[in-house]
């Protein structure tokens, strides 16, 4: 069952996918249909799931669920990743791939590798980050951290 994006509590799990390029804005007419249609129809155990999607910054695709209606688990997972690889794959978009960094430098949004950052003469541990770990949507008010703060910290060490 799929839900404007703010009407999810913000306890609600999220689940988040960032493109190494920008996402253009036909293609993220495309890709939101394909999630919406997945996400209104999206279940576990035959119980309709509370969702929804939205795009951040056209760079960040989100999911999120409401797991206080119904809970998902594996293989209602399995399907949102299934959905997540086949729009990754058909539109090239790099969503798995996990050392991807995304920086701010001059108010623009960078996808670095993490082994890259290092020799990187714009990244330092105050670069702010967007920290796709984040587990549930109140965290999306403060997924921008230094990366000192952050897991890709490690890379500058």
């Amino acid at each position: 069952m799929f839900i404007d994006f703010s009407d999810l509590p913000d306890d609600s799990r999220l689940w988040l996918y960032g493109s190494s390029e920008i996402i253009s804005n036909d293609n993220q007419i495309k890709i939101n249909k394909k999630i919406k249609d997945f996400l209104q129809v999206w279940t576990h155990h035959e119980k309709p799931l509370m969702c929804s999607s939205k795009f951040l910054y056209n760079r960040f695709i989100i999911v999120g669920l409401d797991e206080n209606f119904n809970q998902t688990g594996g293989c209602s997972m399995d399907g949102l990743q299934k959905l997540m690889l086949s729009i990754n794959q058909e539109f090239r978009l790099d969503l798995y791939k996990r050392l991807n960094v995304f920086v701010l430098i001059n108010d623009k949004i960078k996808c670095i590798d993490a082994m890259s950052l290092k020799e990187n003469e714009l990244i330092s541990y105050n670069t702010m980050f967007y920290n796709l770990n984040i587990k549930v949507k109140k965290e999306l008010k403060d997924w921008l951290i230094p990366i000192k703060h952050g897991w890709c910290k490690r890379f500058l060490d």
